[in-house]
């Protein structure tokens, strides 16, 4: 939430010359609501059954850049699927930056109901996100392009290195 995945794989997927997809995004173009309302509506579970879903259909494209949703590799099947078909670089920014970048944008996020409630979802994730290929060190300041470049670097080098 708010570490710029879907902008740094928007500028990596152009760079590389393959196809992008949001997750977040697909859901919502495929199912006509926002996140937000889907949470809402059908509640969290029913929500990230169709995340898993559509992650599993990327596996049918050969070459993409994928950003995943807030929560989605928190899941030990989602991982499993990441892990199968490519390769996961955690984009890791200290919590002050992302709530920065989220403020005045709560409305948009499910899970963002206060400052102590992303606090402690940004904490509870951690673990699950450090089991990513590779991470990526941000301060938050750092241009798309530089960030694009850094990923790209980490994915030239051998898988587990």
């Amino acid at each position: 939430m708010g570490a710029g995945k879907s902008t740094v794989g928007r500028a990596l997927a152009a760079r590389l010359g393959v196809p992008f997809v949001d997750l977040d995004e697909a859901f919502e173009t495929l199912s006509g609501a926002t996140v937000r309302r889907a949470f809402e509506e059908r509640g969290e579970a029913w929500f990230r059954e169709r995340e898993a879903e559509l992650l599993r259909g990327t596996e049918a494209l050969p070459d993409a850049v994928i950003a995943l949703g807030g929560g989605t590799f928190t899941f030990p099947e989602n991982r499993a699927v990441v892990q199968r078909s490519g390769r996961s670089i955690f984009l890791h920014v200290p919590f002050e930056v992302v709530a920065a970048r989220l403020r005045g944008k709560a409305a948009d996020r499910p899970l963002f109901r206060s400052l102590e409630d992303a606090r402690s979802l940004y904490e509870a994730r951690l673990p699950s996100y450090r089991l990513s290929d590779g991470t990526l060190l941000l301060e938050g300041d750092e241009g798309v392009d530089a960030v694009v470049e850094r990923i790209v670097g980490a994915l030239s080098a051998p898988k587990g290195s």
